[in-house]
Formats: C-alpha cells, structure tokens, sequence
C-alpha cells in the first residue's frame, strides 16, 4: 500500500492527501513546502490554533523522513479536529467564514498545482486569435473586491475564463449569489473542471 499524508479541513471539507515521497524540484510544487504552507496559513486564520502550530507542531521536523511529517500532519489534524468537533452544534459559523487573503492565495495555488499538470498548453495558441491565454492577477482582483460593493445579490460571469482561477477567487472571497465561468478554448477548459472539484 502506498504511503501518504494527510492534512485535514479546518471547515470540515475534505482531506488533502499528499502521496510520498513528496513532490519537489525541478518544475513541480514542493508537497513538503505545501504542507507546512498550509499550516502556518490555517494558524493565521484560527489564532485559536496559531499558539499551538507554531510552538508544538512546526516546532521540530524532517521534511525527508516519512514518519516524521507522518507524525507532524498527525497533530495538526488531532488539532483541527478538536476545533471542527467544539464548533459542531454550537452558534460559530466558520464555514460561511471568507478566508483571509493569504490563505485563499495559497489555497488557489495549490489547486491551480494538483489541477494544472502541464501549463505550458494553455500558450500553445494561434497569436492574435481569440482564444489567446493569459492570466489575470490574484491582486487585481482583489483591487476590484475592494472597489465594487458586491452582495449575496449579485452575480459574477468570467466570458474567457482560462482555467477558472478568477471564478474560485470570486467565489471564495465574496458573497456573490453564483459564480460562472465560460471558456471555449478546449485545454484551459478542461483544466477549469479539474480545478473546480480539487478547490471544492
């Protein structure tokens, strides 16, 4: 059976599961990077947790030994867990909680990693057809979050939406009513479906 890693959701969503060895060099994410990203983001947004992941679970670790980042994922989820667990039945609304900046920022990395296998497609185009490709930035649109008063009225529609990244941010950060996405372009497509079940 192969080995893997574990992390759970502070919002009681699904794991995320690292298969080791982890991944890392060359063009690839880095998994032990990833998972200790992770973390530190998650302390930020639950300063209930941050004492915790900071002095006892990031406090000692091997990023090369299985058993050790076995044993760090091991309690940080036993953490998450007991916060997931006091939360259950009681008037705190985490999951309708936007998450901070940061943390969507590396949460959309890290979707856009597992779903974008080979981004060097999505330039792979006629030049100066309509399906050219580029990528609008994280912090732009953040710009216009903070510009336009968007409510759980509103709807938000990306025509030419790539690989979706836009559309998850928007969801994510706002209270839009619905988020669409629509691209004709086949890769980037595609890739926006994959990042779309990796995100949920």
């Amino acid at each position: 059976m192969a080995q893997e890693l574990v992390l759970h959701s502070p919002v009681g969503a699904e794991p995320v599961v690292y298969p080791w060895p982890l991944s890392s060099g060359g063009d690839r994410s880095d998994g032990a990077a990833e998972i200790l990203d992770t973390i530190r983001w998650v302390g930020e947004d639950h300063p209930e947790l941050e004492f915790a992941l900071k002095n006892n679970i990031l406090s000692d670790y091997d990023t090369r030994s299985f058993e050790s980042m076995k044993g760090l994922c091991d309690k940080y989820n036993r953490a998450i867990d007991s916060i997931v667990q006091l939360e259950k039945g009681t008037s705190l609304q985490r999951v309708s909680k936007q998450p901070s900046r940061g943390l969507l920022r590396h949460i959309l990395q890290q979707v856009y990693n597992q779903a974008v296998l080979e981004p060097e497609k999505l330039n792979q185009y006629e030049p100066f057809s309509p399906e050219v490709y580029g990528e609008t930035s994280y912090d732009l649109i953040c710009q216009m979050i903070d510009e336009i008063e968007i409510t759980s009225e509103d709807v938000f529609l990306d025509l030419g939406s790539g690989v979706g990244q836009v559309v998850l941010q928007m969801a994510a950060a706002t209270s839009c009513k619905i988020c669409l996405g629509v691209e004709k372009a086949d890769v980037p497509s595609r890739y926006a479906e994959q990042m779309t079940a990796s995100f949920k």
